[in-house]
């Protein structure tokens, strides 16, 4: 085998503690109603990784860095669905951006680990583990988190986190908005297992909180501060003591203040099949519904009181680095408002890593 110069540069980064990823996901929707164009939307996003092993590049024992870089591109069409929670979870405007980096340490042997710099919140908090293959943009955070900052825009936070032996868990998180004052996150947690058929699940429950900023109402005055509560439960409901075959479910719930938030209320849930099929045993099938209630004051516009959108997708694994999902939503009021028609969208989604 012959050996480059490309990979002795990069064995000689990994030796240091850098090692580099690369991610490029390309999605293309179609929506079926008379107000939504025949040829789609289309759109991708690129993604480079930097992790940074500290201990290897600087001998800080305990220690890790990330530096992320994202190019993300609305290839063609424009959105006529009128939804409020996204079909496509990577749809936004065109943009390139240094995207995270921060720096971790963790001390008391990982039992505490701290965590500064430029940060997706959505990485760390209000996390649905369960959920990653599923494109619509509620299956990842609940939507009631008001400025939460992350796809598209993370900010720069501060976060503290600890792991004891027991199965608790808690962790803080301040952050930057973009122009609504500081967010603070907080998140305890329990993680458990049914021991006689080895299943995992965790909770956890949320509380986030908006100071220092202006924050505009809708009946047009002015606060400060806003709160709301958000939780997240999952659990292995299945495994195959023969195959890779398991069945997982999650539900999210989440609540906001309505003068301030255009959604109140937030109630999600779905199961996923892993290896549905005996010969695809990377593959997954999921099936979920996402429901929003809409602020009941006037001045925000909505005709009807919620949004509710059911998803099913099945993720064919065709190699190590490639894989596909086929994605089926269907809206009913969309963005709350009568100029919208209830719509099914298919997503075909190609992800690529390397």
């Amino acid at each position: 085998m012959v050996v480059g110069p490309g990979d002795v540069a990069l064995s000689d980064l990994k030796s240091h503690g850098i090692s580099l990823q690369n991610q490029l996901i390309y999605d293309w929707s179609r929506a079926f109603s008379d107000s939504a164009p025949s040829s789609g939307f289309g759109r991708y996003s690129y993604d480079l990784y930097m992790p940074v092993d500290g201990e290897k590049l600087l001998g800080w024992k305990g220690s890790d860095g990330m530096v992320r870089l994202k190019h993300h591109m609305r290839h063609f069409g424009n959105d006529c669905v009128g939804e409020s929670q996204l079909y496509s979870n990577i749809d936004a405007n065109s943009r390139t951006t240094l995207y995270e980096a921060w720096v971790e340490q963790k001390i008391l042997s990982d039992k505490l680990r701290f965590k500064a710099g430029k940060i997706d919140a959505n990485t760390e908090f209000a996390v649905v583990q369960n959920a990653g293959d599923f494109l619509n943009s509620s299956m990842g955070f609940s939507p009631t988190i008001v400025a939460f900052p992350t796809y598209p825009e993370p900010k720069l936070g501060f976060n503290a986190f600890y792991r004891g032996k027991s199965a608790y868990t808690a962790g803080v998180g301040v952050f930057q908005t973009a122009g609504l004052g500081r967010l603070t996150v907080v998140e305890p947690g329990r993680n458990w297992n049914v021991e006689s058929e080895s299943l995992p699940g965790r909770v956890s429950v949320g509380y986030w909180r908006l100071d220092g900023g202006t924050i505009p109402q809708y009946d047009g005055k002015q606060t400060s501060g806003a709160q709301g509560f958000y939780s997240v439960v999952e659990q292995s409901l299945y495994r195959s003591k023969s195959s890779s075959r398991g069945v997982s479910g999650f539900l999210q719930l989440g609540t906001a203040e309505g003068r301030i938030s255009p959604f109140t209320h937030h109630v999600g849930g779905g199961a996923i099949l892993q290896n549905p099929c005996r010969k695809r045993a990377k593959d997954s099938l999921g099936i979920a519904t996402t429901w929003i209630r809409f602020t009941s004051y006037p001045q925000a516009g909505f005709d009807f009181a919620s949004e509710t959108v059911v998803e099913g997708y099945y993720k064919a694994t065709l190699t190590s680095h490639v894989s596909f999902v086929q994605d089926v939503q269907y809206f009913h009021h969309p963005g709350g408002l009568r100029a919208n028609p209830d719509t099914p969208v298919i997503t075909p989604r190609l992800v690529i890593s390397f």
